[in-house]
């Protein structure tokens, strides 16, 4: 019980004495996503993938408006059609339908494994800023938005400027 009530003691002082070597501290905050939305080198990729996958997301749509075509003339014309043909109809909207949504799975997933490649790329030549001016500067702590939830824009801390210049610069 005695050993319990000296760490607690021990505990109280170092949380007491603490904020004092606080003040010793260069900590800096880099908010990715601001960069990321307002960088050139984002908006170039950005334009690349979409250059890349829109060919393919017009395929996905034709082949939509294909189904939808097929599911109207089911509408329209079953009362003039035998069941055989309903029925044959009927599957091949059916499997219209799965292989247009299987294509579609793959086209989203092509596109996230694409969009991490390419944002990737910049955030690793982010990274390298970051580190620059962490170590030019004598920055103990860089934050970034996982780690923080508010930063303010005008105080010292909030470094996302300087390091958009530097990234842009390079």
């Amino acid at each position: 019980m005695k050993s319990i009530k000296c760490i607690l003691i021990f505990l109280g002082l170092i949380f007491l004495i603490n904020p004092v070597y606080a003040a010793d501290y260069k900590i800096g905050y880099v908010d990715l996503a601001k960069i990321l939305n307002e960088s050139p080198a984002a908006k170039v990729a950005q334009k690349k993938l979409e250059q890349e996958f829109t060919p393919r997301n017009k395929k996905l749509e034709v082949k939509a408006k294909q189904i939808k075509k097929q599911q109207e003339k089911l509408q329209k014309e079953s009362e003039i059609m035998s069941s055989d043909q309903i029925d044959a109809l009927q599957r091949k909207i059916m499997k219209g339908e799965r292989d247009l949504k299987r294509d579609a799975t793959e086209a989203q997933e092509d596109f996230k494994l694409r969009r991490r490649d390419e944002l990737g790329k910049i955030e690793n030549k982010l990274k390298e800023v970051i580190l620059g001016i962490a170590e030019s500067e004598n920055y103990d702590l860089i934050l970034t938005n996982a780690d923080v939830t508010y930063a303010s824009d005008k105080s010292n801390v909030n470094i996302t400027a300087k390091v958009l210049k530097k990234f842009n610069a390079k």
